[in-house]
């Protein structure tokens, strides 16, 4: 099994960062714990980590939907969306720092994210600073093309938001904690974090907004510890509890000038995956699940044109998916999950999806899917679609287990 280890292994892997010759090692996790996206071609350009020439390793996704939605509230019908083209690059700056952009956009680009890595300190210890994405449970790293299912779970898009880029820095470190399993922590201090990348249509209402300069305490933070083990000869099971907390924020309406300030929120959550092979490693299953609970002011409404009423309360979901994976290239799943929304009267949202990947080969993928919401506020949707994505060269986000 690929993400099994024993005592053995993880030498190994200390005695390589610590040495890193191969440039793939330090760009990613140097483990590849089950549910984490794919490991594909990791050059680090044509240079070595004792020089600085510009040939960095670039690379290029392209991720398409095609679908047909039928929604109680809304309009029905076909639908074609570029959901994203994502341009990269990576590569060493010397021997101690490991740096990489990305640039997303669908019609007009952004920097989503362009980070350095030091790995200096020490083989297990990595700082990292600049925009990336927050370690948040075990999906939120992962960039949406590179889910094992076509959307980001609706817990998560409703808590966190779509995807959680950031601007700070953030510290990891990770020890051994028996001949066969590792412990890991990380923690984040954020100026700006949470946006929107062009997946989806922004939401009208209120929107949460940071003060550019503010109080240490009042910064964003995020923290996660998370542990893998091997259960049994083919098998590994992992844990992990993570947090977000916006120490002060607003809420903003443009449209009536209005803004409630002064606010603070907490996002937390647990979660739980289990890889199972065959003996041969080309088969096998994966189930996993996160729990999540916001608290604080969580959510805000416009009342009337003065006023905008905040809403501070609890509210909670979780997703679960298993997925069976029938050989290298075949793979089906089932994702489930259910949400309270935050805002008053806490409706709740159910989704079921059922989706089939075909891997073309290790750099194309095609996704079949159908998907069922219940939502208490908008009724039933249905939709069915098919998923394609392309990668072009080498691609590497930093994404930790």
């Amino acid at each position: 099994m690929r993400s099994r280890i024993a005592t053995s292994g993880l030498v190994t892997t200390a005695v390589v960062m610590l040495f890193p010759a191969p440039e793939a090692v330090a760009q990613d996790s140097p483990f590849v714990t089950p549910g984490m996206p794919p490991l594909r071609r990791l050059e680090a350009g044509q240079t070595d980590r004792f020089t600085n020439d510009f040939n960095p390793a670039i690379g290029a996704v392209i991720d398409a939907i095609g679908d047909w939605s039928d929604p109680d509230a809304g309009e029905d019908g076909f639908d074609i969306d570029l959901r994203t083209l994502e341009l990269g690059v990576n590569g060493r700056i010397d021997p101690n720092w490991w740096g990489y952009a990305v640039l997303v956009g669908s019609e007009e680009f952004e920097v989503e994210e362009a980070a350095a890595h030091y790995t200096g300190f020490d083989s297990n210890t990595t700082l990292r600073f600049g925009k990336f994405f927050a370690d948040f449970g075990k999906q939120m790293q992962v960039h949406v093309h590179d889910l094992p299912y076509p959307n980001r779970p609706g817990v998560l898009a409703e808590y966190l938001g779509d995807e959680l880029p950031g601007v700070g820095a953030q510290i990891d470190h990770w020890w051994e904690t028996g001949d066969t399993s590792a412990l890991r922590v990380s923690f984040g201090v954020f100026s700006e974090l949470g946006g929107e990348h062009g997946h989806g249509e922004e939401e009208e209402g209120p929107e949460l907004a940071l003060a550019d300069r503010r109080d240490l305490g009042d910064m964003a933070l995020t923290a996660r510890v998370t542990q893998f083990m091997d259960v049994g000869a083919n098998a590994v099971f992992q844990w992990g509890a993570s947090a977000r907390h916006f120490g002060d924020f607003s809420f903003e309406d443009e449209t009536n000038g209005l803004s409630a300030v002064g606010l603070s929120n907490t996002v937390y959550g647990v979660d739980l995956t289990l890889g199972i092979d065959d003996d041969s490693g080309l088969s096998g299953w994966t189930f996993g699940g996160e729990y999540l609970v916001a608290s604080g002011d969580i959510g805000a409404e416009v009342v009337n044109p003065t006023t905008l009423a905040v809403f501070d309360d609890d509210v909670a979901g979780y997703y679960a998916w298993g997925e069976r994976r029938f050989d290298r290239f075949n793979s089906a799943g089932v994702l489930l999950g259910s949400y309270e929304h935050p805002e008053e009267g806490t409706p709740t949202e159910d989704e079921l999806t059922a989706y089939y990947t075909r891997n073309m080969s290790e750099f194309a993928r095609v996704r079949l899917f159908a998907t069922l919401n219940d939502s208490e506020e908008d009724g039933d949707t249905t939709t069915v679609g098919v998923q394609l994505t392309g990668y072009f060269g080498p691609h590497s986000h930093g994404v930790n287990w």
